[in-house]
C-alpha cells in the first residue's frame, strides 16, 4: 500500500526538524513527502527550503516541495492531497512527532476492513489529561466540568468519535486501549484513502490557521455514509502545539466564532436542539475569553471589547455565511 505524506508549512522551521526525524524513523516509510509551502514570507521560504535540502538525502522516497500563493491549510491540503500519488493520503502537521510504528500500525487496519475509509492514532498529550486522573486539582476538574456543559472543546470518555453540534469532538476514555468508530479524524495526523478527493475537499475559502477544517470534512465523510472512520489508541503521535505558525489571539477569536457558525450552518440541521447546544457553547467561549483575560495582567481593555464582539461578529454576518461567503472574514483579516 502506497501513502503519500502532505504535510503544510507555516513558519515552524524551528520545529520541523523534529517532524522530519520521525518520519525517517517509521518502519513502513511513505511513498512520498509532498510539502506545502505556506510561508507568506520570503525569509521563512528560504529557511524552509534549506531544511528540506538538507533532508533530501536521508529520505528514501521523492521529497516533493510545492508553493501555495496564499496562506491557507485548507488549501494546503487541498494542493497536497490532489497532487499526491499514493493510494493513501496522511495529512501530518509540522509540529507533531510519530511514534516509529504509527504508519505501520494504522494502514494494517485498511488491509483487514474494505470498508475504511479514514483513521487516526492517539494524541499523547491527552494522555496527560488530568480528567482521566482520580487526583487532579479541584481547579483543573472545575475547567473540564466548564467544558463539558458548554461543549466548548473535547468531550471525554465517550463510547464513539462524535461531533457535537457546539463543534466539541468526542474522545473515548484515553487512559485505556480503545479502537472506536469515529465521526471525525484529525488532519494533525490522519489517514483518508486517495479517492475521497475527487468528491470532497477542505473549505478553500478558510485562511490562515484554518480553524476546524478536518471537522467539516471527515464529518462531511461520516453524513453521506462514504465508509467507516476509526479511532484507535494503538497508534500514538505528539502533538508538540508550538506557539510558532499561529494567529494573534484577537483574530483567532475571530476565526474560530465565524467558521464555527460556517461549519455550523453547512453540516447541522436547524433544530431546537442542535441551535440550543451550538449557541449555548458560544456562552461558554465568551466567559473563556473573559476570564482568560481577567487572569492575564498584560491585557488591555481592547481585548475585552474584541471578547465580547467576536461573539456577535459572525451574526452580523450571517447573511454572507448563509451565501458560502466568507471574503468578508478575509477583508477583515487580510492574510499577512
Amino acid at each position: 500500500m502506497k501513502y503519500s505524506i502532505v504535510m503544510p508549512v507555516y513558519k515552524r522551521s524551528d520545529v520541523i526538524k523534529l517532524s522530519f526525524n520521525s518520519i525517517l524513523k517509521q518502519t513502513y516509510k511513505p511513498f512520498e513527502l509532498i510539502i506545502v509551502d505556506n510561508n507568506t514570507d520570503i525569509k521563512e521560504t528560504g529557511i524552509l527550503k534549506d531544511i528540506i535540502n538538507s533532508y533530501r538525502k536521508k529520505f528514501i522516497h521523492p521529497v516533493r516541495y510545492i508553493k501555495s500563493f496564499k496562506n491557507s491549510g485548507s488549501q494546503a491540503r487541498n494542493i497536497g492531497a490532489n497532487m499526491s500519488k499514493g493510494d493513501f493520503v496522511a495529512f501530518l502537521d509540522s509540529d507533531v512527532v510519530l511514534d516509529k510504528d504509527y504508519y505501520e500500525i494504522l494502514l494494517n487496519y485498511f488491509s483487514v476492513n474494505k470498508k475504511l475509509i479514514a483513521i487516526q492514532g492517539l494524541d499523547r498529550s491527552l494522555l496527560l489529561d488530568p480528567k482521566a486522573n482520580n487526583r487532579f486539582k479541584l481547579l483543573e476538574k472545575l475547567i473540564y466540568l466548564f467544558e463539558d456543559f458548554f461543549e466548548t472543546s473535547s468531550l471525554f470518555n465517550r463510547r464513539i468519535g462524535y461531533v457535537s453540534p457546539s463543534l466539541a469532538v468526542a474522545h473515548p476514555n484515553v487512559q485505556i486501549d480503545f479502537e472506536v468508530k469515529s465521526e471525525w479524524i484529525s488532519t494533525c495526523a490522519g489517514i483518508f484513502k486517495k479517492y475521497l478527493f475527487n468528491k470532497y475537499e477542505f473549505p478553500n475559502q478558510f485562511i490562515t490557521y484554518s480553524n476546524n477544517e478536518y471537522v467539516m470534512f471527515s464529518y462531511n465523510l461520516f453524513k453521506n455514509k462514504e465508509g467507516e472512520m476509526l479511532y484507535t489508541s494503538k497508534a500514538k503521535y505528539k502533538d508538540i502545539q508550538t506557539s510558532s505558525g499561529r494567529i494573534n489571539r484577537i483574530q483567532l477569536m475571530y476565526q474560530i466564532e465565524t467558521y464555527d457558525l460556517y461549519i455550523f450552518i453547512n453540516l447541522f440541521e436547524f433544530n431546537i436542539r442542535n441551535l440550543f447546544v451550538y449557541f449555548k457553547s458560544r456562552i461558554g467561549h465568551l466567559i473563556y475569553y473573559l476570564i482568560r483575560l481577567i487572569f492575564n495582567k498584560n491585557t488591555s481593555i481592547k481585548f475585552y471589547f474584541h471578547s465580547v464582539f467576536s461573539i456577535f461578529y459572525p451574526l452580523i454576518n450571517i447573511s454572507s455565511i448563509i451565501r458560502n461567503d466568507l471574503s468578508f472574514f478575509e477583508k477583515d483579516f487580510p492574510i499577512k
